[in-house]
């Protein structure tokens, strides 16, 4: 194979990947791992935001092992609009209604953040106002 079909062949393959790196199969764009949209939401009916994770992005929703010395885990904490809710639990009683987006921040960020009870990693939903269309 001569260097000229080399580097062709090479240019094509990148070329082929950088075109697929950023989109679906079906050609849309992909979703962030750590972001959930309304879009992504409105696609399928949910009966509460933890059905939405669950379906979208599971993974949100698992501990990730003991934080404490003495072995106690702490589960993923969920916040909406900056108030603490609680554990993933409480996305049972969420609707979707007036949800614009669900983040995942992860564990490091989210200890950071607001301190060791969110060692495991924080669900933050964002809602709109309220009369908001």
């Amino acid at each position: 194979m001569s260097l000229a079909s080399r580097t062709l062949s090479t240019l094509a393959l990148g070329a082929a990947l950088a075109a697929c790196a950023g989109k679906a199969p079906n050609g849309s764009p992909r979703p962030s791992a750590s972001l959930i949209t309304r879009a992504e939401m409105e696609q399928a009916r949910y009966a509460s935001l933890f059905d939405v994770v669950q379906a979208l992005r599971g993974r949100w929703l698992q501990s990730r092992g003991p934080n404490t010395l003495l072995g106690r885990a702490v589960e993923v904490q969920v916040m909406v609009d900056e108030m603490r809710m609680g554990g993933v639990d409480a996305l049972r009683s969420l609707r979707t209604d007036n949800v614009v987006s669900i983040a995942f921040v992860d564990p490091v960020a989210a200890a950071q953040r607001w301190g060791g009870k969110f060692a495991q990693g924080t669900i933050v939903v964002t809602t709109r106002p309220d009369g908001a269309p």
